[in-house]
């Protein structure tokens, strides 16, 4: 499947629905702070890149994708298909982003386009989009929102093409043309994060919830049990959680049976919290139960109470700090895609982060940019921030297929109406080799 997008960004994908009640990220706020921020916007650029105001670009080689006036890239993302839930938040992060920079005079004078490809998340349609992109379209480099680039990796990297994405499989390790400033299941630099926050809360015995048929499930519990292992803490096993075959009431009774002292879930939110609902009706006694994914009102605003005492963590600031980034971020997603709501969704903010470090790439290579000249300039810079939106700078010399060094936590609080805020974010060592 495939779609045209022009200039800036349009957003027929979503439909042409907007929010029709104030954004929730706004209410409460003072209407001073309101025109504050607006006025501020209005003499500033929204994200962290500073605009080039040249007036056109250097004359410069032939380079696919690149034209006088424009970056051309491809999006593949999935529209359908099994991991289709994520794709408006992906999407949306990435036009709040591109646009954002484009009304600023866009990158060395030219406008940042894509096209867009539906892989309906199977790795076939994902290989295939790609060379629709690179073959047909000529695009400079690639945006993957999708867990099947698998699909794709060894066909992008053997034409050098640079793909930037959220990176959830392990490919992303493994190629050095796939820029991502997280990787959940790197192969080089790995830290102990989990293991000390474990440690913290005094966690000794862990038991990992996958989805077997998940790649990215099982590969995030190998990764999550070593960790721990490296922090001493016992992993008694994984339970396997097949929702259209087990109940959340069975599932909870496996975990409670373990006697861990700990859950940690590398799966969807809501397969997160019916598991972790059901090991506490079953009188699992859990110091930490975690989700590597599902922080976020929409979770919430679904699961509510449910929710009471879980962790998530999450390689960003969560929106609870309530911070200057934060807010341009919002006011980017409120003018250019509105119909995210909230716009909080972990796929959106990523994908806001992994647009601005590409444009940080474009920005440093200069006005003549090359696939190999971005992918180069990318691995000097040592203090990414992420548009101010991460807990602590990225050291991208040392490699793209690395984890987060700092994590912030946060818990549902009693009533399952808000999170707090773990105070203050939890950086951790790397593990010696890096792959352990």
């Amino acid at each position: 499947m495939t779609e045209e997008v022009s200039a800036t960004p349009h957003r027929s994908y979503y439909g042409r629905w907007k929010p029709q009640r104030r954004p929730y990220w706004a209410r409460g706020r003072s209407r001073d702070l309101a025109i504050a921020l607006s006025v501020i916007l209005l003499g500033a650029t929204v994200g962290c890149s500073t605009p080039d105001e040249s007036a056109s670009p250097t004359a410069c080689a032939a380079v696919p994708g690149v034209t006088d006036d424009t970056i051309n890239l491809g999006m593949i993302l999935s529209d359908t298909g099994t991991a289709a839930s994520q794709a408006i938040g992906a999407r949306a992060g990435a036009d709040a982003r591109f646009s954002s920079q484009n009304e600023a005079g866009g990158v060395h004078g030219r406008k940042i386009v894509y096209d867009l490809r539906d892989d309906q998340s199977d790795q076939g349609e994902n290989l295939a989009a790609a060379k629709n992109l690179v073959e047909k379209e000529g695009v400079f480099g690639v945006f993957s929102a999708t867990s099947v680039s698998t699909g794709s990796a060894e066909y992008l990297h053997s034409a050098r093409v640079p793909v930037f994405g959220l990176a959830m499989e392990a490919a992303w390790g493994t190629y050095d043309n796939m820029v991502s400033y997280l990787n959940r299941f790197p192969s080089s630099v790995v830290f102990d994060t989990l293991g000390k926050f474990a440690k913290a809360k005094g966690v000794q015995r862990a038991v990992i919830l996958t989805t077997g048929t998940s790649v990215a499930s099982v590969a995030g519990a190998g990764r999550i049990t070593s960790i721990l292992q490296h922090s001493g803490i016992e992993v008694v096993g994984t339970v396997d959680y097949a929702p259209a075959l087990t109940t959340p009431a069975t599932i909870g009774r496996q975990i409670a049976r373990t006697g861990a002292d700990a859950l940690f879930a590398p799966v969807t939110g809501d397969d997160f919290i019916d598991a972790y609902q059901g090991a506490m009706a079953a009188g699992a006694d859990l110091k930490v139960g975690l989700g590597v994914s599902g922080y976020g009102h929409e979770l919430l605003a679904r699961k509510g109470a449910k929710m009471a005492g879980a962790y998530f963590y999450v390689a960003y600031l969560p929106f609870e700090a309530d911070t200057v980034a934060q807010q341009t971020y919002l006011d980017a997603i409120a003018r250019y895609a509105p119909e995210l709501d909230p716009p909080d969704a972990q796929a959106a903010i990523e994908s806001y982060i992994t647009a601005d470090l590409l444009i940080e790439g474009l920005q440093a290579v200069g006005p003549c940019p090359t696939r190999q000249g971005v992918l180069t300039a990318l691995r000097s810079i040592s203090d990414y921030d992420g548009a101010g939106l991460l807990p602590a700078p990225v050291d991208l010399t040392q490699g793209f297929g690395q984890s987060a060094r700092c994590l912030t936590f946060v818990r549902v609080n009693a009533v399952g109406t808000g999170f707090d805020v773990e105070q203050p974010s939890v950086c951790g060592d790397q593990i010696a080799g890096g792959t352990s």
